[in-house]
């Protein structure tokens, strides 16, 4: 029996990159699987439709799944509560769940299947973090070949696709105030958006995205025209899921 190589693509830098390198290097692919949450940025959603068409023009098979639950942010609106960075279960039941759902369903439970993630080489603590049942095996292959972020677009340029921007929600706990700004700039529908579902939470205002203020308040500050010292750029965990 053949491998059964699944590609988990997050629609970010990583694992584009990886594909292109997998594709040219004449590696057979079985299947990419994409996991849709329903609230990627706007930006994600237009490189998507330039990465399915790349993907049928190389004979890739490209397959979407979605959580039976809906999307996330409407699932975590009706429960009054919002992802934490700490305490969070998003990637679990909209990224993690669907894709093992559907290999389960496609390939059988028993079937042992290659998994390939997209962590860049400058990431590689973040494959730690990296766990699925037993018949599936995990490879690295942009750590494995010291692929960084940077070499990642190179590869990216060089197919003639568009450079992604970083995969993840909109309103994703693990952005910087400095995201957090680049939102309410360029996005201004989405941070009032991110507002709201901010404020819904049961345990607001001390449940918030960024932790040591709401929202409102980094608006507040933004319209006031303060200094922001983004501390958070250092030593920023990511969640190895999603931003690949």
């Amino acid at each position: 029996m053949e491998d059964i190589n699944i590609i988990s693509f997050g629609a970010g830098q990583n694992s584009t990159a990886m594909i292109i390198l997998m594709k040219n290097q004449n590696f057979p692919i079985t299947e990419i699987i994409y996991a849709e949450t329903g609230n990627e940025m706007p930006e994600t959603y237009v490189f998507l439709e330039h990465f399915k068409l790349w993907c049928k023009n190389n004979n890739l098979k490209f397959t979407e799944v979605k959580s039976h639950l809906g999307t996330l942010k409407d699932f975590y609106y009706m429960n009054k509560i919002i992802p934490y960075r700490m305490f969070r279960s998003c990637t679990h039941k909209f990224k993690i769940i669907p894709i093992d759902k559907y290999i389960q369903n496609t390939y059988g439970k028993k079937t042992k299947i290659n998994m390939y993630m997209g962590i860049s080489y400058e990431e590689q603590h973040r494959m730690d973090k990296i766990r699925g049942r037993k018949p599936i095996t995990y490879f690295f292959p942009l750590v494995k070949q010291k692929i960084d972020r940077e070499k990642c677009v190179e590869i990216i340029k060089a197919e003639g696709l568009p450079v992604p921007v970083k995969s993840g929600c909109y309103f994703c706990p693990f952005q910087t105030k400095k995201s957090w700004r680049k939102l309410y700039e360029s996005h201004p529908e989405l941070f009032k958006l991110s507002v709201d579902f901010e404020k819904n939470g049961k345990a607001y205002p001390s449940g918030n995205f960024m932790g040591n203020m709401t929202l409102e308040q980094l608006e507040h500050i933004i319209k006031e025209q303060r200094t922001l010292f983004d501390n958070e750029d250092i030593g920023l965990t990511k969640c190895a899921f999603c931003h690949t």
